[in-house]
C-alpha cells in the first residue's frame, strides 16, 4: 500500500469530490480541489466572499474510498480531524462522506436530499 494516492486516484477523486459537491452545493459553484502528498484540500467560495475558502482536508489511507476526514477551524487557521462532531458520522471515509460531513456545517444542508 502506497502513503500516496497515484496520479490516477488524485484525479478520480477530483471529479467525484466536484460532481458530488456541484450537485449538493450549487450555490457555492465549482469546489476548489488540490492535492499535496497524501492529502487533499478542498475549498469554496462563500456567500460574501471573494476568495475560497478551506472547507476540508482528506488525508489518504490507502483507497480511493478510504479518506481520514479533517475540518479547516477558521478560529485556529488549522485543519483537524478530532473536532468533527461525532454525530455527523466516522472521522474517516470517502470523499463525498467527507464533503457530506463538512459542507453542512459552512453552508447548511445539501440540496440533494
Amino acid at each position: 500500500m502506497s502513503d500516496t494516492p497515484s496520479q490516477q486516484t488524485r484525479i478520480a477523486v477530483t471529479q467525484r469530490i466536484i460532481a458530488h459537491a456541484t450537485r449538493g452545493w450549487p450555490h457555492l459553484g465549482e469546489p476548489i480541489v488540490r492535492h499535496r502528498g497524501k492529502f487533499c484540500y478542498v475549498g469554496a467560495v462563500l456567500a460574501g466572499d471573494r476568495e475560497p475558502t478551506p472547507i476540508l482536508r482528506l488525508r489518504y489511507q490507502g483507497s480511493a474510498d478510504r479518506w481520514a476526514i479533517a475540518i479547516y477551524l477558521p478560529s485556529d487557521d488549522r485543519y483537524t480531524e478530532s473536532e468533527l462532531p461525532t454525530s455527523f458520522g466516522p472521522k474517516t471515509g470517502t470523499p463525498e462522506q467527507g464533503i457530506d460531513h463538512t459542507f453542512i456545517l459552512y453552508t447548511g444542508p445539501s440540496s440533494h436530499r
